[in-house]
């Protein structure tokens, strides 16, 4: 059995995505995931990705070297990676958020920090924080 892991990037669009085609980006990536035993989380905001995949070492390898040939996405930057002993995202194959929408800065524990450019940059001191960010809006999914 091949051991768990983790890898949480973010990345700037080629273009801002409009709802249709962030529902087609979130179908393929599910279809994906399913097919290659990937769970994790992807959060959008204004041109931003952040996302966290989780599996074995070379399907998560294998889903981040498709992604970073992706046109749609450029400024593709790791922020962790590594061996875990569980997946965090267990239960969904991708789950998403798209923070440019109004309704979610009334989600508990949003601050501004969340109207800054996901560039990860801002995860350079500590990127575990990424995983943080991440896990609040998976408890807000329930």
């Amino acid at each position: 059995m091949s051991m768990m892991f983790r890898m949480a990037y973010v990345s700037t669009a080629s273009k801002l995505f409009d709802s249709d085609e962030l529902r087609l980006l979130l179908k393929q990536a599910r279809e994906n995931n399913n097919r290659d035993g990937i769970t994790g989380m992807l959060l959008y905001k204004n041109g931003q990705f952040m996302q966290v995949l989780e599996g074995s070492a070379e399907a998560v390898t294998a889903t981040f070297s498709r992604i970073s040939r992706d046109p749609r996405h450029r400024k593709v930057k790791v922020l962790l990676n590594g061996a875990v002993q569980e997946r965090r995202f267990s239960s969904w194959s991708m789950a998403f958020r798209d923070l440019s929408l109004p309704d979610h800065q009334e989600v508990p524990g949003f601050s501004e920090f969340l109207n800054t450019p996901l560039t990860g940059k801002e995860f350079d001191g500590d990127p575990e924080q990424c995983e943080n960010l991440l896990l609040l809006f998976k408890k807000n999914l329930r």
